[in-house]
């Protein structure tokens, strides 16, 4: 079977994280547009307190101009690999800082329209330091069960790469029961 074929890219706009290309691509004698965001790679966490509760930031996000839920994340920097990454992003964001962290997988975010491929940590052993968020962050630190924030997706006050995190997070642990 014939690989598709990228035949250009076509920068159309620079944004502060992103880039918007034109990508041609060529498949069996037909040649056709696609929309392509880069951003790279990115890491989310699940934060575990000792009593099993997990850390969450409340962040106000400008996209959708509303507060959400969320696992501490952020993107991989030039040069910085994923663990150092996912280290720095908890810290800043929640003034955790954890003595062992894990990977529990990678997925890509939105492959029809995006690069971005993330990588989901366990982070554990956390001692409480202090936060130091990026300028333009406006966001809260919650301890909340896994349960209750599940709960909260129900309203709709989540977004899908926390869940999926924690989905692996249950994976990794046994599954879902007492979560």
């Amino acid at each position: 079977m014939s690989e598709p074929r990228v035949l250009e890219d076509k920068l159309l706009c620079e944004g502060r994280r992103v880039r918007l290309f034109r990508r041609l691509v060529s498949w069996r004698g037909r040649v056709f547009e696609k929309d392509l965001i880069a951003f790279g790679r990115s890491v989310v966490i699940v934060p575990v307190l000792g009593d099993g509760r997990v850390v969450f930031v409340r962040q106000w996000r400008a996209p959708i101009g509303k507060w959400v839920v969320e696992l501490p994340a952020g993107r991989v920097e030039s040069g910085e690999d994923p663990r150092s990454a996912a280290l720095r992003e908890l810290e800043e964001e929640t003034g955790y800082r954890a003595s062992r962290i894990i990977e529990l997988g990678r997925a890509y975010v939105s492959p029809g329209y995006s690069d971005e491929l993330i990588t989901a940590f366990l982070a554990e052993g956390l001692e409480k330091v202090e936060a130091h968020p990026d300028e333009g962050e406006v966001l809260e630190v919650l301890e909340l069960a896994p349960r209750e924030y599940i709960a909260a997706c129900a309203a709709g006050e989540c977004d899908l790469k926390s869940l999926a995190a924690l989905l692996l997070y249950f994976s990794r642990r046994g599954g879902l029961s007492g979560a």
